[in-house]
């Protein structure tokens, strides 16, 4: 045994541990998706191929190493959204901005508009940017550069207002760009009668860290999009003890942490049973 241990070298160990991670982040981004029973299918055809091999079923391993080449840029032009999610998780904490203790005065701002906006019967869609840098989004919106504040916040989702469609994007406690288009989630689970903001604010969520405030327009409901979950919101308290208990969160790689679960258990709502809603 001694002898067993002995000719395990510091690189081995590396070795296996860099295996052990990129199984782990594979099967992380997979979950919940469609390419799980892809997968499966995977592993089925790497052991038929390994059996050929071993049993020299020469026909049977000519064909699959042919068809595996084919195989691999399949899978690439089927799932680019789940490899490009995967990379952006990956990259995340390269381009960091730095910025995870908001300044409450901002959301404080953002919870007033939202709610007014709810009463209004206006729709809006506001992404505010923690870790993860948002400035990929403020590529191809309008540039503002302002102070947030409830009244330009009202003001942007006007009807009238020519910058009303998309999202404002919020950086560094500022207002960076409005009229910006946020990926759309497209996760199997999501009900066809799903709300185009809903889905959009669930897609950037899924990707980022950024925190999501979401206004129905035909219900008049406000609610919350954080790490692919929707939150609704009944009252601006109620708005502002989630957002504290989101601001509160450490990241994990692993699983949820206690805040996470403590902020599920004050009435989440799956996109499943989220109200379908009609966009401008």
């Amino acid at each position: 045994m001694s002898e067993l241990f002995g000719a395990i070298s510091p690189l081995d160990i590396l070795d296996i541990l860099v295996v052990a991670y990129l199984i782990y982040w594979v099967l992380l981004v997979l979950k919940g998706t469609r390419a799980v029973r892809v997968l499966i299918g995977i592993l089925l055809l790497v052991g038929l191929y390994a059996l050929s091999s071993l049993l020299d079923l020469f026909t049977v391993h000519w064909i699959l190493e042919e068809v595996s080449i084919y195989l691999v840029l399949a899978m690439i032009v089927l799932f680019q959204e789940d490899i490009r999610r995967g990379l952006a998780r990956v990259a995340k904490p390269l381009v960091s901005t730095g910025w995870r203790r908001d300044n409450l005065y901002v959301y404080q701002e953002i919870i007033q508009a939202s709610f007014r906006l709810a009463d209004q019967g206006r729709g809006a869609i506001i992404a505010v940017e923690r870790e993860a840098s948002l400035e990929g989004l403020c590529d191809h919106a309008h540039r503002v550069d302002a102070e947030v504040s409830e009244e330009l916040l009202v003001a942007i989702f006007q009807g009238s207002s020519p910058i009303h469609d998309g999202a404002v994007i919020v950086q560094k406690q500022r207002i960076a760009a409005a009229g910006s288009f946020l990926p759309l989630s497209t996760r199997p689970d999501l009900r066809p009668g799903l709300g185009t903001r809903h889905r959009a604010a669930l897609g950037e969520s899924e990707e980022t860290d950024c925190m999501i405030f979401v206004v129905s327009e035909e219900r008049r409901e406000v609610s919350m999009a954080f790490r692919g979950t929707l939150y609704p919101v009944a009252t601006p308290d109620e708005m502002r003890l989630k957002v504290q208990l989101m601001l509160s969160m450490e990241e994990e790689a692993e699983g949820e942490t206690e805040s996470i679960r403590s902020l599920r258990e004050i009435a989440p709502v799956s996109p499943e049973a989220a109200a379908p809603e009609e966009e401008p």
